[in-house]
């Protein structure tokens, strides 16, 4: 399913909580939680349109003096949706500052606040920048029970959990159907693109029955089940989910499920360990196991565990290896971190190559896995991919990389394309690849990459091998010249190596090495 809303965390996994959800065809986006966003840049904060705020702790709110003093002199409107209470904590905030220098000549940008009491949205204001700020009380939309916003396109749903006496908002966006239109199907009917699709979208996503009759030009009225057969593909829409700061209680479980149910990507808190238990009851988080449980029993599809407690710095392959195993307590015990032997296990590279993995699971057999000298890289590497839903998963191979030459510590090239042609990575678009990866795999990207890949031919070698500390495990490491990129190796057996490409903000990306003899 081609993603056109793309989640990821603003921070690593032990940073404040909070995620960026990228509209990749529109010029928008929305945040859940409004921790740091130091690693989001101006360009980013500036397409968000409505922020999610889960509870008014610091660490879920120190964002918020940064967006605001980005957006101040800019006149898009922002939309910002907390729990009960967050209007007045909003204005106090707000107040804190002198804003004699605003007039009704300012450029009139408006921040909008809302809450939901745990049913729906129950108090709303406004602040305007030529008001200097000042709150002015408005009736809150009427979007019906559960939801804190509804669009044509998408809602964002919400409920209320408990933090330990005060309560904390857990949110999911869920997209409408996703209608393709079938341009060869319109060309076999002779009917022209035009209005009268958006008519029938519409019927399709209100569910309309089959009979109702569409009028299509130069075809006059069709039934609406001919056209849903023959003229569209559709395609469920996407679920994102987001859980922080929530007790282990029956009722939160419950209410965390039922949100969560089927989510295409669920982000949920795994603050402690099992081991540390009756921290997390004290405190009101969740503990990985917990997390784990609730998101297996939600079914979700992709499960992303974050705000891991400081305590657990340097050592934080505990949280993921347990929240693997609460994952898939029936998975052999290999895949969370505890090797069997070679005769008890498959094939397990061939298993994720096939059938990806989850980002948790693959940092556990990661690892599980023991460090590699540096003189045990040196030669000409075959590359694959191992996917677990990252942008760039199928892409690389797509274009034709084939994989990795070590010649020296000094001397590595680290992208090897068709025909054998070693490629400088500063002139290689990641960014754009991150963040729009369906344009990246499109047919002309393609095309124009085979157009100009040897203009793009390195010079001379690309990164270099270091000795690095690494998830708690010494081993060699290949750090690129002019990108901000380090790629981690761990060894699988005598002629393969598993690879883990680090890039600041942006979940790991893995993929294999095969020496060739």
């Amino acid at each position: 399913m081609t993603q056109l809303v793309q989640p990821r965390l603003v921070n690593p996994p032990d940073g404040d909580p909070g995620v960026y959800l990228d509209f990749r065809f529109g010029r928008r986006a929305v945040l859940f939680d409004l921790g740091s966003l130091e690693p989001l840049t101006p360009r980013e904060l500036l397409r968000v349109s409505h922020v999610f705020v889960s509870h008014a702790h610091m660490d879920h709110v120190a964002g918020f003096d940064p967006l605001l003093r980005l957006r101040l002199n800019r006149p898009r409107p922002l939309t910002i949706i907390g729990p009960a209470g967050f209007v007045r904590q909003t204005e106090s905030r707000l107040g804190a500052f002198s804003w004699n220098l605003l007039n009704a000549t300012s450029v009139d940008f408006r921040l909008a606040v809302q809450e939901f009491d745990g049913q729906r949205l129950s108090a709303a204001a406004e602040f305007r920048a030529r008001d200097g700020f000042r709150r002015r009380d408005l009736p809150p939309p009427v979007i019906g029970d559960g939801l804190v916003l509804a669009e044509d396109n998408l809602v964002v749903e919400a409920v209320a959990l408990d933090h330990g006496g005060i309560s904390t908002l857990a949110f999911a966006l869920q997209e409408s159907l996703r209608i393709n239109v079938r341009r060869a199907a319109l060309e076999e009917l002779g009917v022209p693109v035009g209005p009268w699709l958006e008519i029938a979208k519409a019927a399709i996503r209100t569910g309309a029955p089959d009979e109702q009759r569409i009028a299509v030009p130069q075809k006059g009225e069709m039934p609406l089940g001919e056209l849903r057969e023959r003229v569209v593909h559709i395609e469920p829409g996407q679920r994102v989910a987001y859980v922080t700061d929530a007790a282990d209680t029956v009722e939160n479980r419950g209410r965390i499920i039922s949100l969560a149910r089927r989510a295409d990507h669920l982000f949920i808190e795994a603050a402690f360990t099992d081991a540390d238990s009756d921290r997390a009851r004290v405190t009101a988080h969740l503990t990985a196991r917990a997390a784990g449980e609730i998101a297996r029993a939600s079914g979700a599809r992709r499960v992303i565990g974050f705000h891991y407690s400081a305590r657990y710095a340097g050592s934080s392959e505990r949280i993921s290896a347990e929240l693997a195993a609460a994952l898939d307590p029936q998975a052999p015990r290999e895949v969370i971190g505890e090797p069997n032997t070679e005769e008890e296990q498959p094939d397990w590279v061939e298993q994720w190559h096939s059938n990806g993995l989850s980002t948790e699971r693959a940092l556990a057999r990661f690892d599980s896995l023991p460090g590699v000298e540096m003189e045990e890289l040196t030669g000409t590497w075959r590359g694959s991919e191992l996917p677990t839903g990252h942008p760039l998963d199928g892409l690389l191979e797509r274009f034709g990389w084939q994989g990795k030459r070590f010649e020296s510590k000094e001397r590595v090239h680290p992208l090897i394309f068709h025909p054998g042609i070693a490629l400088d990575p500063s002139r290689l678009p990641l960014s754009v690849a991150l963040r729009w990866p369906r344009l990246a795999r499109s047919i002309p990207a393609r095309a124009g990459f085979a157009f100009v890949r040897r203009t793009l031919r390195a010079r001379g070698p690309s990164a270099s091998l270091a000795r690095i500390e690494f998830r708690d495990c010494l081993s060699t490491a290949m750090i690129y010249d002019r990108q901000p990129i380090i790629d981690h190796f761990r060894r699988i057996d005598d002629s393969r190596l598993l690879g883990l490409m680090q890039v600041r903000s942006v979940p790991p990306y893995f993929f294999l090495l095969t020496a060739e003899k």
